[in-house]
C-alpha cells in the first residue's frame, strides 16, 4: 500500500484545473442532448470514473446540482473533488460486475489512465520512469448500489473507466433490462480492446435492451431509451 503522500503527487504533471476541464466539450455536448428530454430538478446522475470532476463541472454549469453520485477510488482526487463540489455523493470505490474488492492500477501522474484492467500502457509509463501503484479498493455493482440507496432510475450515467466499461454495465443488468437507466455515455477505443472486449459487444448488450446508440461523439458512444 502506497503512502498518502504518494497519491498527493497526482498533480505534478497535470494541474487540478487542467484535469477538471478534461473532455469538457464532449461532456457538455452529451448533457445538452440530455436536456432535450426535459429533465427535472430531481434527475439522478452517475459519474463512474469521476477523476477530477469535469463531468460534475459540466453538470453544475448546466444548473444540475442534485442527486449526483460519483465513483472515484483515487484517495487524493476524490477528496479534492469533494472539497470543490461538496453537494455530490462521493463513493471511493470501483463499480464492477461483483461485490467485493479489486486492485486498481494508478499511475503517479497520468491518473486519467487508472484502470482495473492490466493495460499495456502501464509498461510504457514505467519505461518512462513513472511509478504505478496497485490500490485494493471495495467494489459494488450498479444494481446493488441502486438497491442500497433506493434509487429507482438513473437519468444519465457517464462511464470512463479505461477499458472496464462493459464490466460496469454488466453490473447494471437489472437496471438496463428494465430501462431504468435513461441515457448514458461511455468511452470507446483501444481501452476496450485492452480488456478483450469492444464497443460492438457493448452495443449488442444495450440494443438487446432496446437502447438506441449515437456514435457521432468523438471517442464516446451515447445510448438512450
Amino acid at each position: 500500500m502506497e503512502q498518502p503522500q504518494w497519491f498527493d503527487r497526482c498533480f505534478d504533471k497535470h494541474s487540478f484545473n487542467e484535469l477538471n476541464n478534461l473532455d469538457y466539450n464532449i461532456l457538455n455536448y452529451a448533457i445538452n442532448f440530455f436536456k432535450q428530454t426535459n429533465p427535472s430538478n430531481n434527475s439522478v446522475f452517475f459519474d463512474v470514473g469521476c477523476n477530477a470532476g469535469s463531468f460534475v463541472k459540466v453538470l453544475e454549469n448546466n444548473n444540475f446540482k442534485n442527486n449526483i453520485h460519483c465513483f472515484e477510488p483515487h484517495p487524493k482526487l476524490s477528496n479534492v473533488v469533494i472539497e470543490k463540489y461538496p453537494y455530490i455523493k462521493m463513493n471511493k470505490i470501483c463499480l464492477t460486475d461483483s461485490i467485493g474488492t479489486i486492485d486498481i492500477n494508478i499511475p503517479m501522474w497520468s491518473v486519467g489512465l487508472s484502470s482495473i484492467i492490466e493495460r499495456p500502457v502501464f509498461n510504457a509509463l514505467k519505461n518512462e520512469g513513472q511509478e504505478i501503484a496497485k490500490l485494493n479498493v471495495n467494489t459494488n455493482t450498479i444494481d446493488n448500489y441502486c438497491n442500497e440507496n433506493n434509487i429507482e432510475y438513473i437519468d444519465f450515467i457517464k462511464i470512463d473507466v479505461e477499458g472496464a466499461e462493459k464490466i460496469v454495465l454488466n453490473g447494471a443488468n437489472n437496471m438496463l433490462r428494465n430501462n431504468k437507466i435513461k441515457m448514458g455515455l461511455f468511452e470507446v477505443g483501444e481501452t476496450l480492446r485492452d480488456a478483450n472486449t469492444s464497443e460492438y459487444d457493448i452495443c449488442n448488450m444495450l440494443e438487446k435492451y432496446n437502447y438506441k446508440i449515437m456514435k457521432e461523439i468523438p471517442n464516446n458512444y451515447l445510448f438512450y431509451i
